[in-house]
């Protein structure tokens, strides 16, 4: 054998030792010791998730905090570099959704989690690079775009990774529980970017007179470096790759049993290659292409109050002064709005709790009316956001009171748009593909969520700038997101009454 030949060979092994799916190993222990090792694992695995995930949404979600304060960045520019990110990431996710049923998580994971890390962290370079190499607007938008996509390409890995960890650890009767409480860490993860961001920001320009903007991104970054590290030892791909039995198996989980048609259906699937079954169940599925077009609503609706709130509040209270520099803006910035914002994820918090007990015991089990409801009211709420922010409200006049209507039109917002974006994408898209494609099948779902999100982002900084200039605050805005929210509604009927495929608790 050739030295070039073995050398291939020795890469292609290492390759597989690190980032292919691992082999199932014999289960060797008795009954009590494997439970007591599952429970070890699988708490592991979900707090480790969790933490990865919360920390990934702090070097997302800094970039709302950051933008509206960056000297000479518009609501156009904002618009178009958070729609390049929402298409890398919607892209992303799908084909990173695709390698992560055949790949390892132990490893594939945390990588990914570093170098979404590294790639923010560019974005900190962003005035200097401006300022000493470009000194052009439209250059300083191009790298922008160009790391907040890679970045987000490299965070579009993790919740295929995530997904397939809560199928495979988690079992069929109490996954959608552990699914909503790992969800939190979408909500708990943005509600802490928002609110620590500005603090960051003014001590550091406390302390060094300058690198307020850049401490936003490099905090983040840091941290996600650490857990990335600590991942690797922390995380373990499925229970039969350590020598456990299935989940179902160690759970003792009572499953539906199939019918003669249903057993003939899955003998058939086993002799059918990925590709195949990503076809049948996800790219064909009917079911799947109109959870996905809820999902391309949900986001639009979702991400547009998220990311933009707090600049139209921001632009809303700073209309009739001119800060020079980044350190007048941010003495000026009241902390309060950036609280406000905040308010959508502390809230949407307990949506993403609760979503699991609103579809099963509210609505029995079903998962469309749940959505429907959810969205509809979400969108009515809207009224009171403009009610509470717009200077010429002709209702809410008195300063507290206004205050007041905010935070909670926003805090009904956050909670109902929460419950559709754990369940479309989530547990819905699941339930009604194949366990063996997963990951392909929130992906394929998020690919089309995110390029709302993308489309959404575009919109928004166009009609935005309309709004002000034509009416003096954001009513165009609100009602293009109520909009949309009610057509997401309306999607959910075609739906009503689809029930969870039996294959995938098999």
């Amino acid at each position: 054998m050739s030295t070039k030949i073995k050398n291939t060979l020795q890469k292609n092994t290492l390759w597989s030792r690190i980032f292919s799916e691992p082999k199932a190993l014999p289960v060797t222990q008795n009954k009590t010791a494997v439970f007591h090792r599952y429970i070890f694992w699988r708490n592991s695995i979900f707090v480790t998730s969790y933490l990865i995930y919360l920390i990934a949404y702090l070097c997302r979600k800094n970039f709302n905090i950051a933008a509206p304060l960056t000297s000479g960045f518009n609501s156009k520019d904002m618009g178009i570099v958070l729609a390049v990110g929402s298409i890398a990431y919607g892209i992303g996710k799908f084909i990173n959704g695709s390698f992560a049923d055949k790949s390892n998580v132990r490893f594939a994971l945390p990588i990914n989690a570093m170098l979404a890390g590294i790639c923010s962290a560019l974005m900190a370079f962003t005035p200097w690079i401006n300022k000493n190499l470009f000194k052009s607007h439209t250059a300083m938008i191009v790298y922008m775009c160009l790391f907040w996509g890679v970045s987000q390409w490299f965070q579009s890995a993790l919740f295929p990774y995530c997904a397939k960890s809560l199928v495979r650890w988690f079992p069929n009767s109490t996954r959608s529980i552990w699914w909503a409480r790992w969800s939190t860490s979408h909500e708990f993860g943005s509600f802490i970017a928002m609110n620590i961001s500005l603090p960051i920001a003014a001590t550091t320009e406390h302390f060094f007179g300058k690198y307020g903007i850049e401490a936003m991104f490099i905090v983040p970054f840091i941290l996600s470096m650490l857990i990335g590290i600590v991942s690797i030892f922390s995380l373990r791909d499925r229970p039969i790759s350590i020598g456990l039995p299935d989940v179902e198996e160690i759970c003792s989980t009572k499953i539906p049993e199939l019918t003669d048609e249903e057993i003939k259906e899955q003998n058939k699937d086993a002799n059918l290659t990925y590709f195949q079954i990503l076809k049948k169940y996800v790219l064909k599925n009917k079911v799947i292409w109109n959870l996905s077009l809820i999902y391309f609503c949900v986001y639009v609706f979702r991400n547009g109050p998220v990311d933009w709130i707090f600049k139209i509040l921001v632009d809303q209270q700073n209309s009739n002064q001119n800060f020079k520099t980044f350190s007048e803006t941010l003495q000026n910035s009241n902390s309060l709005d950036a609280f406000k914002a905040s308010t959508l994820c502390l809230i949407g918090f307990f949506g993403t709790l609760f979503a699991p007990f609103i579809s099963e015991k509210l609505f029995k089990g079903k998962r469309a009316p749940a959505n429907f409801w959810c969205l509809l009211i979400g969108a009515t709420s809207l009224v009171g956001v403009w009610l509470g922010s717009s200077p010429f409200s002709p209702i809410v006049n008195n300063l507290t009171l206004k205050n007041i209507v905010v935070f909670t039109s926003l805090g009904v917002a956050g909670f109902m748009v929460c419950v559709p974006q754990v369940l479309v994408g989530g547990i819905c898209a699941i339930e009604s593909s194949s366990k063996r494609v997963a990951s392909a099948a929130t992906g394929f779902a998020s690919l089309l969520g995110y390029l709302g999100s993308a489309f959404g982002h575009v919109v928004n900084g166009f009609i935005l700038n309309i709004s002000k200039n034509n009416y003096g605050d954001a009513r165009l805005i609100l009602l293009y997101w109520g909009l949309v929210a009610i057509l997401g509604a309306l999607l959910c009927v075609p739906i009503w009454n689809v029930k969870v495929n039996k294959e995938y608790s098999h």
